[in-house]
């Protein structure tokens, strides 16, 4: 699959993020959206906090996937306090701990933002994978 180009307006280049995959707080599966959280080398570059549009590669896999990623410290909950980067992978359901992925951000979606509870969150995650496939779609990239 050639690289997809990103959608206007976007993050061009691609900015991309490289980690394992590790052990949560299992928040995002409770919530209806299974993450995986990718630990970052010390001294990584990251973008500013918020949601975005991101391809996924795997390793040995041949095409890229859709996901969407949150990057900060989830101010909804008050006992996350560092930055995390988490990425849910849409339409898939495997167990990704240990695997080392490659995030490419293609379109910064929105700020972070506290929400007043779990489902006003959820409400606005339902908004965001809507969003991220959209723009994927029109990227030609489809789910597996």
């Amino acid at each position: 699959m050639p690289s997809p180009t990103p959608p206007e307006p976007g993050l061009a280049p691609p900015i991309v993020i490289t980690g394992e995959v590790v052990h949560g707080e299992k928040r995002g599966r409770a919530m209806g959206f299974p993450t995986a959280n990718i630990a970052l080398a010390p001294g990584s570059k990251l973008p500013p906090e918020g949601v975005y549009c991101c391809l996924v590669r795997l390793p040995q896999r041949p095409a890229m996937f859709g996901a969407t990623v949150s990057v900060g410290s989830n101010p909804t909950f008050a006992d996350i306090t560092s930055v995390r980067v988490e990425a849910h992978i849409h339409d898939f359901d495997e167990q990704l701990y240990g695997l080392r992925l490659e995030l490419h951000l293609v379109h910064r979606l929105r700020d972070m933002h506290r929400f007043a509870g779990p489902a006003e969150l959820i409400a606005q995650m339902q908004r965001d994978v809507i969003h991220s496939r959209q723009l994927l779609a029109r990227l030609g990239v489809a789910a597996p």
